[in-house]
């Protein structure tokens, strides 16, 4: 008699199931730590008690039934792609299941910022500019081309090269960064990177994890932050390497891919995005853009030829507060004050 009973209850779930049909609709653009609106439609118009809610598997709330419901994601889940998860409860048993991927973008609109250009100093126009940082007084760069990337000491203010090491042709140099009297410097897409002294002296080796390539690469004087290419920003622990975490850069519309060179300025990440003429200027624990700096008017500055690339590298002078800007293949490097 019990066994008949259990089967007659599962043939009434089973049946309630195949009845219930149900359509989600959530924004196109949700924002991190906002509410925003979900609509339900019971297209058979069941009687349901309640939804339960669930964020990439963590159970966010439990809320009655109703037609709208009003959800906030907060800020303990980073920006991008997510899933949610919705179960239709009724009498105390989740009578139906529905999964939808959004997609969180920023809850801050990025301000459009000037600058001031301060000065201009010469610059190799032969480098492929990849990365750029100083070190006291000195400004490190790294440049990329098979064949012809390299690793640098310059002075800025004549281009006088103090020393240079060629990386084996099979590499394509990338970002650079000066962390603890170290020098790591990111191939593209060897999945290594090289650790060298202040004086250029090769010291080591490091593998990529997750991140397939390796594009930009500074440091906040504790970790690395490096880019791939994508949306995303690593962090990797300075004494091993190893990727810590990430973060996805967006704006309250876009997300923002092909991240390239990085710079940490007064605690922000300054980028540049390859093909763009511009700067945009990240908080490194959301990935949120705060910031957009149009340089378009710098590669108007410089010398016309047929290897003329775009901008790409940046080098904040802590002591002035400017910013060291140039490209690839440029022949200028320029110092700027962005205006905020």
């Amino acid at each position: 008699m019990k066994v008949y009973k259990l089967l007659l209850v599962l043939l009434i779930l089973t049946a309630c199931q195949k009845v219930i049909k149900i359509q989600i609709n959530v924004p196109a653009k949700p924002q991190q730590n906002h509410n925003f609106t979900v609509k339900i439609n019971n297209l058979n118009h069941n009687e349901l008690d309640k939804i339960s809610i669930a964020v990439d598997g963590q159970n966010l709330k439990t809320l009655p039934y109703a037609d709208q419901i009003q959800i906030t994601i907060p800020a303990t889940f980073k920006l991008g792609t997510h899933q949610l998860d919705f179960g239709f409860i009724k009498a105390q048993d989740t009578l139906k299941k529905i999964q939808k991927t959004i997609e969180l973008y920023a809850s801050i609109k990025p301000k459009v910022l000037s600058y001031k250009l301060i000065n201009t100093y010469p610059h190799d126009i032969e480098a492929f500019t990849q990365g750029l940082e100083f070190y006291k007084d000195t400004l490190y760069e790294g440049t990329g081309l098979h064949g012809e990337s390299s690793l640098r000491k310059t002075d800025y203010k004549t281009g006088k090269i103090y020393k240079k090491i060629d990386l084996d042709r099979r590499y394509f140099g990338e970002g650079i960064s000066v962390l603890n009297d170290k020098v790591y410097q990111l191939t593209w897409q060897n999945g290594i990177g090289f650790i060298y002294n202040i004086n250029l002296q090769k010291t080591g080796e490091f593998k990529y994890g997750q991140s397939k390539e390796g594009w930009g690469l500074c440091n906040d004087g504790k970790v690395l932050y490096k880019s791939d290419g994508t949306e995303k920003i690593w962090t990797l622990n300075p004494e091993n390497l190893q990727e810590k975490d990430f973060i996805n850069v967006y704006t309250d519309k876009h997300k923002i891919i092909r991240i390239n060179e990085l710079e940490w300025v007064d605690g922000k990440i300054y980028t540049n995005v390859w093909q763009k003429n511009a700067l945009a200027i990240i908080d490194p624990k959301t990935g949120a853009v705060e910031g957009i700096v149009n340089l378009s008017d710098l590669h108007n500055k410089v010398t016309k030829h047929p290897q003329l690339d775009v901008l790409n590298g940046i080098a904040y002078d802590k002591k002035t507060g400017h910013l060291f800007v140039t490209g690839k293949k440029w022949d200028k490097i320029f110092e700027i004050d962005i205006q905020k």
